[in-house]
């Protein structure tokens, strides 16, 4: 392997140089080990993108969410596109999903599915969806207090699904709800692909309007979390079975090119979203706070 002009020969290089031979503006928690969770979260989801690979790197991505979620188990695990690889070819459903993600699956943990590029590329995603238990590619999926507004970045110029998200965020939620947004392509991204400037333009000021904290992309292999875009936090997790390069740019607070899934812990008061890698070391780990639940 060469990073940056350095041979590696297949060893990783040390931690303490990785920023100067990547790119990567790590966190300041990054490399210490997860620990564990406090308090009673109301909620836990397990978030990984670009997982569909059925090989040995999804399976130790599954593996570290089973080992995490001993203490306190995961309600559902949101896969963020590219369910498939390479081609979105739905016979290989259980290679590339049911079989990996079995040992949450077969606890209870429920599968919320979100399309990517690669799952259009046979023209079978709604096989792909309906044998993952959904019917539409964008919805709504609750849990606990957290409420997922999933869609399908694909289709971003298509106003049924824009006229759908507007009328969706302003719906009222009782009191003490968090909604959260889901995707495959991100509006914000350092990465290899970029931002996706059709997703930023038609829904970034639908989002922010709504006031809503988090949204979720996949697309680019790496982990990224922005600095708040208008009071919105955007994260990159679409390192669940392979990395690639990753960089900086001036929303970024945190990049990493690390094989990885993200941690959500939804309380009354706050989210913590807590990147995590296949060793059990912190990538990342934020917060997200609100007033009107307070006290």
């Amino acid at each position: 392997m060469v990073l940056g002009g350095v041979a590696y020969l297949g060893l990783r290089p040390p931690a303490a140089i990785v920023p100067y031979l990547t790119a990567d503006r790590p966190a300041a928690a990054a490399g210490q080990d997860a620990p564990p969770v406090t308090g009673q979260p109301e909620t836990r989801i397990a978030v990984a993108g670009d997982t569909g690979t059925g090989d040995a790197a999804e399976r130790a991505t599954v593996a570290r969410m089973v080992a995490e979620g001993e203490q306190r188990p995961y309600d559902a695990v949101l896969l963020l596109g590219d369910l498939i690889y390479d081609a979105g070819d739905a016979a290989l459903l259980d290679r590339a999903v049911r079989t990996p993600f079995a040992p949450l699956l077969d606890g209870g943990t429920r599968l919320l599915p979100v399309l990517g590029n690669h799952d259009y590329g046979s023209g079978e995603q709604q096989d792909i969806l309906t044998g993952l238990g959904q019917e539409r590619p964008w919805y709504v999926a609750r849990e606990g207090s957290l409420r997922i507004v999933v869609l399908d970045s694909n289709r971003v110029q298509d106003a049924e699904q824009t006229r759908w998200l507007r009328a969706t965020l302003a719906t009222p939620q009782p009191r003490g709800i968090w909604t959260v947004a889901a995707m495959h392509h991100p509006a914000y991204s350092a990465g290899h692909h970029g931002s996706d400037m059709a997703v930023r333009r038609a829904w970034g000021p639908l989002f922010a309007d709504a006031g809503v904290p988090l949204v979720l992309a996949g697309h680019d292999h790496d982990y990224q979390r922005s600095t708040p875009q208008e009071g919105v936090t955007y994260v990159v997790s679409g390192a669940g079975a392979g990395t690639r390069r990753v960089g900086s740019a001036d929303f970024t607070a945190v990049s990493s090119a690390t094989l990885h899934y993200l941690d959500l812990l939804v309380y009354r008061d706050r989210i913590v979203g807590r990147a995590i890698d296949q060793d059990g070391n912190l990538v990342d780990s934020f917060t997200l706070t609100r007033a009107d639940v307070a006290g």
